[in-house]
C-alpha cells in the first residue's frame, strides 16, 4: 500500500463535528475529519481517523462522517436517558427515604393520640367524681342545715 500521505490529507487540526458532541477515537482523543483523495469512487469523501494516524501507534479508528451523525446522536440520547434514569432512581431513593421517616412520625403522633386520648378520659372521670363530691357536700350541707332549723324549731 503506498504511504497514506498520497490517499489522505493527514490535517490534525481538532475540528468539531456539527452535533454537539465530538468524535473520539479508541485512544480516546479527538478524531481529526479528514478527506478522500485517492482517485476512487470515494475520492473527496470525509471521515474520521485515529488522531496518531499516520505514527505507528495507531488504533485503526475510522467512521465515515456521514454515518457518525447518526451514531453519536443516538449515543448522546442513551447516555441522557442513562443520566435521567440515575436521577430518577436517586430521588426515589430520596422518596422511600421520607415515606419511611413520615411513616415513623405517624406512629408516633398515633401514640401521642392515644396517650392524649387516655390522659383526656381519666380527667372526665376525675371532673365527673369530683361534680359528686360537690353534690355530696352540697347535699350534706342542705341537711345539715335542715336538721338545725327542725331542732332550733322544737
Amino acid at each position: 500500500m503506498a504511504t497514506h500521505n498520497s490517499i489522505v490529507s493527514s490535517s490534525r487540526s481538532r475540528s468539531k463535528q456539527t452535533s454537539s458532541s465530538q468524535v473520539v477515537c479508541y485512544h480516546n482523543e479527538i478524531a481529526p475529519l479528514r478527506t478522500v483523495r485517492y482517485d476512487g469512487p470515494t475520492k473527496g469523501k470525509r471521515f474520521f481517523g485515529c488522531s496518531y494516524w499516520p505514527e505507528q501507534r495507531t488504533c485503526g479508528f475510522f467512521k465515515w462522517a456521514d454515518e457518525v451523525d447518526d451514531v453519536r446522536d443516538l449515543h448522546h440520547l442513551v447516555m441522557e436517558k442513562e443520566t435521567r434514569i440515575c436521577e430518577l432512581e436517586y430521588e426515589m431513593d430520596m422518596m422511600k427515604d421520607k415515606v419511611k421517616r413520615l411513616k415513623a412520625k405517624k406512629e408516633k403522633l398515633v401514640e401521642e393520640v392515644e396517650e392524649m386520648g387516655i390522659a383526656t378520659t381519666e380527667t372526665m372521670f376525675e371532673l365527673k367524681e369530683n361534680n359528686t363530691d360537690k353534690r355530696l357536700m352540697l347535699t350534706l350541707v342542705f341537711y345539715w342545715a335542715f336538721f338545725t332549723l327542725v331542732l332550733l324549731m322544737k
